[in-house]
């Protein structure tokens, strides 16, 4: 069985593409557990994650840093190129960016309320 992986996505807010670099990360969110041992017996408590997004942005002229930085209850799209699409709502811009001009990049970091599948 063989099938096609992701290599490539795309990436939406509000509608808007946002021009990124291979690599960018998306954290869906749900549950950590961590393991408690009483004697031999296992347990486990969990703590609640919010879903993620981490990409680097290319800063072309048609992109404003500073409009980005206010994002906040948006719909961010996911796609990707094996066909899987995710669906994160409620999302907001977690940190400011910092240009780098060297490479014309900042990096782009967002949370979110809910993620879904497509």
């Amino acid at each position: 069985m063989s099938g096609k992986i992701t290599g490539i996505v795309t990436i939406r807010v509000d509608g808007q593409e946002i021009p990124s670099e291979r690599g960018a990360t998306l954290n869906p969110g749900g549950v950590n557990r961590t393991t408690k041992m009483a004697g031999k017996r296992v347990y486990h408590n969990e703590e609640p994650v919010a879903p993620t997004l981490q990409c680097t942005v290319l800063h072309a002229e048609d992109l404003d840093l500073i409009e980005l930085n206010k994002i906040r209850n948006a719909t961010v799209l996911f796609e990707c190129d094996n066909g899987q699409d995710y669906m994160l709502t409620g999302a907001f811009v977690t940190e400011t960016q910092e240009l780098n001009s060297g490479e014309g990049t900042f990096r782009l970091n967002m949370a979110a309320r809910t993620c879904e599948r497509i």
